[in-house]
């Protein structure tokens, strides 16, 4: 198919259990306008040999790794790669819901501009049987200017459909830190989206995330990812005038910001 309008990027590490869900899901979309960019980010399980038969299909491609880089120069490799007006980001162990890219495409017909479009998730964990089963339903909401989303120290936005000419704007994702990208690159590059762009809500289920014991979201990554959202909360308060003050709190073991004070400014002397 020529022109496709979304590159779903698939970054992937030793996720031999999961990958073909997520391909599959893209493959059954209701919208197929789309190609797909895997990336493997060196890979020490079966993930490439399962998805060598899917690169018979040529919206299919697969990029290698020879060495484990994070998600961040995965995420600023796959940019470089992407030649379509919009990419969504799917990780390797959840997938798409039928109709998540019609939605995009329809919103980001009404609304070209727009940096971001993001709709609703379903979270799943497998039980004891095995079987795995929705254990919450997140509903997210709009962001009407950058503040608003700064304190929104929740679930991270999914699934998130970037327009590619913004985030080349903003220049891609940032991996200068002590933890080289790999930790709350997706909160950092939407603050970096919103502070110049409108960014979309889609009030559907559109994303599937599995919770599982292989992800860096579990109690042993709780003080990096604390000290980069409380770092991200005030280097961007700093550099948007120092307007308010943030009071800290936690929420399980996470660090979220319960409300932002306004500062005086001085008028005059």
């Amino acid at each position: 198919m020529t022109n496709p309008k979304f590159t779903v990027v698939i970054p992937t590490y030793n996720r031999a259990p999961f990958i073909e869900k997520a391909i599959e899901s893209v493959r059954k979309q209701s919208f197929q306008h789309w190609k797909i960019l895997i990336i493997d980010d060196a890979s020490t399980d079966d993930t490439v040999e399962i998805i060598q038969p899917y690169l018979e299909d040529s919206r299919i491609r697969l990029i290698t790794l020879p060495e484990n880089k994070g998600i961040s120069h995965v995420m600023n490799l796959a940019l470089d790669e992407i030649d379509t007006p919009y990419f969504v980001q799917l990780d390797s162990d959840d997938w798409l819901s039928k109709h998540a890219l019609r939605c995009f495409h329809l919103m980001s017909s009404k609304d070209p501009q727009a940096a971001l479009l993001y709709g609703n998730i379903r979270m799943w964990r497998q039980d004891q049987n095995g079987e795995w089963k929705v254990i919450r339903s997140i509903r997210h909401r709009s962001f009407y200017n950058k503040y608003q989303f700064l304190v929104y120290m929740t679930y991270m936005l999914h699934p998130r459909c970037y327009r590619t000419e913004a985030v080349l704007d903003v220049g891609g994702w940032e991996t200068a830190d002590p933890y080289d990208g790999r930790v709350m690159e997706d909160r950092r590059m939407v603050v970096k989206l919103i502070e110049k762009y409108r960014i979309r809500w889609i009030n559907q289920f559109l994303y599937h995330r599995r919770k599982h014991g292989k992800q860096l979201t579990g109690p042993e990554h709780y003080a990096a990812r604390n000290k980069l959202r409380r770092s991200l909360v005030l280097d961007s308060l700093e550099k948007w005038g120092n307007r308010y003050k943030p009071v800290f709190g936690y929420r399980k073991g996470f660090l979220i910001v319960k409300r932002l004070i306004p500062l005086r400014t001085k008028i005059g002397r």
